[in-house]
């Protein structure tokens, strides 16, 4: 008997290739006659333009092109949601990265070269950096205002629950930028035809990428082609990102009428792409002397950079969850995001859910600490249960499992009895603290018109079926959770599927690859495409045993009677299909259930379903030096259900080494809009060293619009972490870290501050 493939510890199907070599990323490939491109972008954060001179760049060996704004032959815009940004700038430069234009060559060392020779003259304007700054500029504004977006959310009677709250406690907070530092930096090759133009990248989104370029060049969208090349990493640094690379090289392609290549430095990778958003929040929550939260005011503010690139989206998910899941009566929650001359801050894993969950959780330690209550009991006086409502009104009745995680994760730990232990003097001190959050699946109701996926499925005469669906693998183990699902719909052995490279003509328009909706959307595709598929086998079979269809089944390879027990292999019913001319392809499409949401007011079904997670942090402070360690996590997740615990327990692994990072280590710095930590030198990601033993509890209660029951794991993982790891710090030092990332230095201030 064929084991079932859902809910199997099964290996990654790419893993083999990748760790042998075999796997072609996109510097290993090359195409006949293919030529180099190079960006060249902006050396100061805010002026305009006065002059450009390329004539040192032309007399280098190898020289082929330099282009610019004047060369697109569409429209000169990029901006993924706002249209405020322009492919290569026309006159105006908001910081420094800003593209100016493309220069080709005849190898990526030249062409690199003759970029650095274009001399660009500028007239300077004064640069804004901060939030603050942005704030109270008179001018000149970096576009018709400095504000990129603001969302709300308004609910109940603001006043009146703070008249009757017992306790009111205020507290601010900061969180830093965040690089992606995926291990492959941005690139693509773009390959002109006579009437189409394809492209194969390092990339998230690929319709993303075929709407900009068919912008771009004034090509019908339907004769660009994207294919996705095995992706070094992405974290939703190549959500957006991509169309602008693939599009400037494109432009170059059908200037010199080649194949042409562009891959970005780490150096440029660094400087000219998109962060995670720095925040500064303020939260002042009303409280009964029981612990009962009766109101919440809070102020979200976050640096958008020079564009706007996807910051509604963050601002919009952080407003959504800028509280947590807790039960809150009434509620004012603002989020806004500013313009500043920095590099644009976009898509990274969690959306923004990660600072406001910062906020949240911290102000929960804060409000239980005023009150001399435990963290946990206070957060469990105040979580959301089935049948209660989100801060946007929104009642939830199914897979709410918010407590679970926190019971769960709490048990596994010992909690109180770690809790209990101080060494207060001691040169290290331990510490205990706590995060939960939820995170509401896919889109939203900001994004619900884009919120639908398709999968294809084909059988092929040999039993092979082969899959396409309309996201990508980026290293989170798509491949294998696409695998395994089609296996369990048609009931067949996993060895049969092969899953297809994700090109942009193989379906229709499946939205990003992000807001962890990989397994929901493409496991619901996968559905209905198998839907259609099964009345025709089963129909096959019932002629060919004579027994009607509706006792039949596909399970273990086999259609099988369900009343006597008799049998059929799948093979032979396919050779009866393709003898007798049955189609074995059928294409399979999901889209999320209609969402009640009201903008103005930020009330009514904000997402579909939620996923819910608790991260217990136990670490240790030394307070000579001022470093902390993280000793151990232990990560409850709610996955609704489980398609691969393996690959669970790899994605709340990674997210969690990530969350760690931005906690202690990664210290992304500017001066004047240059970046001033470039490379692993200066920028510290965390090392093998600094991963503290994690224990993943992994929570199945099924989600009834899920697959199987799924929900999202890839961002939940990292939610949590650097909230309880800053909880847990103050525990230790009995003094509130409210500002990212923990630094030795900051450490030491704090204790300096506190000794006698």
């Amino acid at each position: 008997m064929i084991k079932s493939p859902l809910g199997s510890r099964i290996s990654r199907i790419d893993a083999a290739d990748k760790v042998t070599g075999k796997t072609k990323f996109l510097t290993d490939m090359s195409v006949p006659g293919m030529v180099y491109a190079y960006p060249i972008y902006s050396s100061i954060p805010f002026g305009h333009i006065t002059d450009i001179n390329s004539a040192a760049a032309e007399s280098l060996t190898g020289f082929i092109g330099f282009y610019t704004h004047k060369d697109i032959p569409g429209k000169n815009q990029v901006g993924v949601i706002l249209p405020d940004q322009p492919l290569l700038v026309e006159k105006t430069v908001r910081f420094m990265g800003d593209v100016i234009g493309v220069v080709v060559a005849d190898t990526h060392e030249n062409a690199r070269k003759a970029a650095s020779l274009i001399d660009i003259s500028y007239e300077t304007l004064e640069p804004v950096f901060t939030i603050e700054d942005s704030k109270n500029s008179s001018g000149p504004l970096l576009h018709e205002t400095n504000i990129a977006c603001s969302h709300r959310v308004i609910k109940g009677d603001i006043s009146k629950g703070f008249e009757t709250s017992h306790h009111i406690i205020e507290a601010s907070f900061t969180t830093p930028v965040q690089e992606h530092y995926y291990l492959e930096p941005q690139g693509c090759i773009v390959i002109p035809g006579e009437d189409q133009i394809y492209i194969i990248g390092s990339l998230q989104c690929p319709y993303y990428i075929q709407k900009a370029v068919a912008a771009i060049t004034a090509y019908a969208m339907e004769n660009i082609i994207v294919e996705q090349a095995p992706t070094g990493g992405a974290f939703g640094g190549k959500e957006d990102v991509p169309s602008e690379v693939c599009a400037r090289t494109a432009l170059a392609a059908l200037m010199v009428k080649r194949p042409v290549k562009m891959v970005y430095d780490r150096k440029d990778d660094m400087q000219i792409t998109s962060k995670r958003h720095p925040f500064q929040m303020h939260y002042k929550i009303g409280v009964s002397n029981s612990g009962e939260i009766l109101a919440a005011e809070v102020r979200l503010e976050e640096n958008a950079g020079a564009y706007a690139t996807l910051s509604s989206v963050v601002s919009y998910r952080a407003s959504i969850q800028g509280l947590g899941p807790y039960r809150i009566p009434n509620v004012k929650m603002e989020s806004t995001s500013y313009y500043t001359n920095l590099p644009p801050n976009g898509a990274f894993r969690g959306f923004g859910s990660p600072q406001a969950a910062f906020g949240h959780e911290r102000m929960m330690d804060i409000v239980a600490n005023k009150l001399g209550m435990d963290p946990i009991e206070f957060r469990l006086i105040n979580i959301i249960r089935s049948g209660d409502s989100t801060i946007t009104g929104q009642e939830l009745v199914t897979s709410v499992s918010a407590e679970e995680t926190i019971v769960q994760a709490r048990d596994a730990a010992y909690w109180t009895d770690i809790r209990s232990k101080s060494t207060p003097d001691s040169r290290y001190i331990t510490g205990m603290g706590i995060a939960v959050t939820h995170y509401g699946n896919c889109l939203g109701a900001a994004g619900w018109h884009m919120d639908g996926s398709g999968a294809s499925v084909r059988i092929r005469e040999d039993g092979q079926i082969d899959v396409a669906f309309g996201l990508v693998e980026m290293g989170q183990g798509a491949l294998t959770a696409v695998a395994q699902m089609t296996a369990e719909a048609l009931g067949v052995d996993i060895s049969r599927i092969n899953v297809l490279p994700t090109r942009s003509d193989r379906l229709p328009d499946s939205g990003p690859s992000v807001a962890s909706r990989n397994v929901v959307m493409t496991g619901r595709a996968i559905q209905d495409a198998v839907s259609k598929l099964t009345p025709p086998i089963l129909k096959a079979a019932s002629d060919m045993m004579d027994f009607p269809t509706g006792l039949l089944e596909l399970k273990n390879d086999q259609i099988i009677d369900g009343q006597t027990g008799n049998s059929i292999s799948f093979d032979d019913v396919l050779q009866y299909m393709f003898t007798h001319n049955i189609p074995t392809q059928s294409e399979g499409w999901w889209h999320v259930p209609p969402l009640k949401f009201d903008p103005q007011t930020g009330l009514g079904e904000a997402y579909f379903t939620y996923s819910y997670a608790t991260h217990l942090a136990k670490v240790r402070v030394d307070t000579v030096t001022g470093l902390v360690f993280v000793d151990k996590i232990w990560a409850a997740h709610d996955v609704g259900k489980a398609i691969n615990p393996a690959g669970i327990e790899g994605q709340v692994e990674g997210g969690i080494a990530q969350g760690i990072g931005w906690a202690l280590t990664e210290n992304f710095r500017y001066d004047q809009g240059k970046v001033i930590t470039p490379g692993l030198t200066t920028y510290l990601l965390p090392t093998a060293g600094d991963i503290p033993e994690i224990k993943t509890i992994i929570i199945e209660n099924p989600a009834p619009d899920g697959p199987w029951g799924a929900k999202g794991i890839g961002e939940p993982s990292i939610i949590p972490t650097a909230a309880a790891i800053a909880n847990a710090v103050s525990h230790a030092l009995g003094a509130p870290i409210n500002d990212l990332p923990i630094t030795p230095e900051n450490v030491l201030n704090l204790i300096q501050r506190k000794a006698p």
